[in-house]
């Protein structure tokens, strides 16, 4: 059996607030529309889903080490707002 990827699985898997995963996702969607996306990418909820993707890593991340990336597109405000949960 396949794992869902739908963000209330993915909320629920990794404790982070669906509101952060949408908020993420609504800001993927908005950077591919206004900056673009790789050729590679077929579409902006593709993009959104790897932007989401990676704040859970930084998220992971962060809980182990304490470190916060806040590079561009790191999206370190929500990193942080999801610590805080």
């Amino acid at each position: 059996e396949g794992k869902s990827r739908s963000k209330s699985a993915l909320s629920k898997h990794f404790k982070i607030p669906i509101s952060i995963l949408n908020e993420v996702y609504d800001r993927g969607l908005a950077a591919a529309r206004s900056q673009g996306m790789r050729p590679s990418v077929k579409s902006p909820q593709q993009w959104s889903q790897a932007r989401m993707s990676k704040l859970i890593v930084n998220i992971e991340k962060a809980r182990k080490n304490g470190k916060i990336d806040r590079g561009r597109g790191q999206d370190g405000d929500l990193v942080q707002k999801a610590l805080k949960k």
